[in-house]
């Protein structure tokens, strides 16, 4: 089953993820973040961890991952204020990239701890700290006026097969870690926003740190599509079992998605019209 898992994560996250950061590299500014925080790597995850015990007990742990995806809406905060600063004193993209990876994965892992230890399980504890850290974050994230365009590369066939190999690596390594490792150690990776990682982290390759607010400035946003999606499975998995429970929950979260993208349209259109 982890054979089958990483195998999983690694096509699936590398081709998924992929096609998600090439698609919100082609989107405004209003609805990139949206769509980068798209439910990847929760989805797989709760499925297997679905087969693996049982449809009822990815019910009883949704609590318990609401405290940690609100500190993933911090990830991206970490990580560009880390590339940013690096960027002043290191000249090597590389190296940058290799910096600002290992500090916004450290920072994220020194939060994250103590919520590990303690392992708080109270639905109503986890809603509240989700949505006042989004709206931080997103308050964090928007402090500025950013260029209304950033200039895009053009990709070869070479660099997206790359780009897929990578992102697909980082997911599936962060699965053998959560399963390999002695509990605590495997809770604490479970939880690590592989998906996040691998898009910044790739961005982060093309373009310079300030251009990444392009991208992720709605990023917290966007990540009520996977408050969705683990809410709808708190619901779903122990109604229609683990394969038809997460149709039913990637199915709402993708209906959020949508919803969250028409009225970020809708809100910029009104902003346009106010402006002239």
């Amino acid at each position: 089953m982890l054979i089958i898992q990483m195998l999983v994560s690694f096509v699936a996250g590398g081709v998924l993820i992929s096609l998600i950061s090439l698609l919100a590299e082609k989107v405004n500014q209003q609805i990139a973040g949206i769509i980068l925080m798209f439910p990847t790597t929760m989805v797989l995850g709760f499925f297997f961890l679905g087969i693996t015990t049982s449809a009822g007990h990815v019910a009883d742990i949704v609590p318990a991952t609401l405290i940690p995806l609100s500190i993933v809406v911090f990830f991206s905060v970490f990580y560009i204020q880390a590339a940013s600063f690096y960027s002043r004193y290191i000249t090597s993209k590389r190296t940058q990239i290799v910096c600002t990876a290992l500090t916004a994965a450290g920072v994220w892992m020194m939060i994250v701890i103590p919520f590990a230890v303690y392992q708080f399980r109270s639905l109503s504890t986890g809603i509240v700290c989700y949505l006042l850290m989004t709206t931080i974050a997103l308050l964090l994230l928007n402090r500025k006026k950013l260029n209304t365009y950033v200039p895009r590369p053009v990709y070869t066939r070479s660099q997206i097969l790359l780009r897929a190999i990578f992102t697909g690596s980082v997911v599936s390594l962060v699965v053998l870690l959560a399963k390999t490792l002695n509990p605590f150690w495997g809770g604490i990776f479970a939880m690590f926003p592989a998906a996040t990682f691998a898009t910044l982290a790739t961005l982060h390759f093309y373009y310079e740190p300030q251009q990444l607010f392009y991208f992720i400035r709605r990023a917290p946003v966007g990540t009520l599509s996977l408050f969705a999606y683990a809410m709808a499975a708190l619901q779903f998995f122990p109604m229609f079992g683990v394969i038809w429970g997460t149709i039913a929950s990637y199915f709402f979260s993708l209906l959020v998605t949508f919803l969250l993208i028409g009225y970020q349209k809708w809100g910029g259109a009104i902003k346009l019209r106010k402006s002239q």
